[in-house]
């Protein structure tokens, strides 16, 4: 599987989304599902939110105590309506597996990038476009800046058609100190 790119000549701030671009990104991600003929389940839509709203990126054990922890704050806040129907019941716990797969759905979607270096995942800056970025991670401030412009994309095309390789996945990350923490 090759990999083809949109290029970009700026860097992007995986992490700088208001709220509106959240709701945006969702219904954008619902929308690219729907005409994939995937399914954007309801723990896909949490796993995508709190990666979008994360102001770093954020691991797969982070995603699993946010996610547990919104489900004992859903079952705390029906408590009193269970408990007077004598129907009281425990939140269920988040099992590792569960979000894996639905990270991995999100990485297949093109939604959000895996930073194997930290092993977390932000938001992919360009989700409708496949492409191949480079990421610039700050390792004081943690903040990511995607760049997916023409040097990174030479670099591909270089390993396809002058080397004869097929890339089937890349990552490219460079840490070090952004300017505002220089």
């Amino acid at each position: 599987m090759s990999i083809h790119s949109s290029t970009c000549e700026h860097l992007h701030d995986a992490q700088d989304l208001t709220p509106q671009d959240v709701v945006e990104r969702l219904n954008t991600a619902r929308e690219q599902c729907h005409l994939n003929g995937s399914r954007f389940t309801a723990l896909r839509q949490q796993i995508y939110q709190l990666i979008l709203e994360a102001n770093k990126p954020i691991g797969a054990y982070d995603l699993i105590a946010k996610l547990q922890s919104m489900r004992l704050s859903d079952t705390d806040s029906s408590d009193g309506a269970k408990e007077q129907s004598g129907n009281k019941q425990t939140s269920k716990n988040v099992a590792p597996p569960t979000v894996y797969r639905s990270l991995e759905f999100l990485l297949s979607e093109g939604l959000i990038h895996q930073l194997t270096s930290i092993n977390a995942y932000v938001p992919c800056c360009h989700p409708r476009a496949q492409h191949t970025a480079a990421f610039l991670i700050c390792d004081q401030c943690h903040r990511v800046k995607e760049c997916s412009s023409l040097p990174v994309q030479e670099m591909m095309n270089f390993a396809e058609q002058d080397m004869d390789f097929v890339v089937e996945r890349s990552v490219i990350e460079l840490s070090g100190r952004c300017q505002v923490c220089q």
